[in-house]
């Protein structure tokens, strides 16, 4: 596996570039900890994996970094560390573009980290959650919106397998309370058919 890590954080960087060893052989591996050194190595060499934090700073910015990964072959897989909720449209942006092809989340788990990077390297798209003061903002959601921590527990349940009177017994809350939950979580994901709930759920590693 040939990587690239766009990243200024130096520890970071070091605890990523360990995860992705006990994962898979890495044949070659280049970091950037800037937009203009980014794209320098982008341009020389071939990668199968590239991961670009939110926060890697330089001229252009992430416009740049999404421009140049534009001009090339989509045959690498593109992963994008969030830090916080404050870029969330240029997140939303880029998942929308079919630049990335998944979202990591540097607050999340070791655990959550390996599955993520498991799952991205099988060609899947993962997008994990993005913390939002007790929300949850879904990239590629219908309009952006967020789902509330309450939406989220019934939207595990749901996954899950548990019916409407369960996750309202667990939750203490009433049945019809849990329908609403529901209701506006379809609403905001877009979901039209049973299978797209199990959909999201792979997505956002529920599941």
């Amino acid at each position: 596996m040939r990587v690239l890590i766009g990243m200024e954080h130096e520890l970071l960087r070091y605890g990523l570039i360990q995860l992705l060893k006990d994962l898979q052989p890495v044949e070659y591996m280049a970091t950037a900890s800037t937009v203009e050194a980014f794209i320098d190595v982008v341009r020389k060499f071939h990668f199968d994996l590239i991961i670009i934090d939110i926060r890697l700073s330089g001229a252009g910015g992430l416009t740049s970094v999404f421009s140049e990964l534009e001009q090339l072959p989509p045959v690498q897989k593109r992963v994008l560390m969030c830090h916080d909720d404050s870029r969330l449209e240029e997140t939303e942006s880029a998942v929308e573009r079919d630049i990335i092809d998944g979202t990591c989340h540097s607050e999340s788990t070791l655990e959550e980290l390996m599955a993520f990077f498991q799952r991205i390297l099988k060609g899947e798209r993962v997008y994990l959650y993005i913390a939002m003061n007790g929300k949850y903002r879904i990239p590629g959601g219908d309009n952006g919106q967020e789902l509330s921590k309450r939406e989220q527990e019934v939207f595990h349940m749901k996954v899950r397998g548990y019916t409407v009177k369960e996750t309202a017994e667990l939750l203490n809350i009433s049945p019809k309370t849990v329908e609403n939950h529901r209701r506006n979580i379809r609403k905001k994901l877009n979901i039209r058919r049973n299978s797209e709930w199990y959909e999201w759920g792979e997505k956002l590693s529920m599941l």
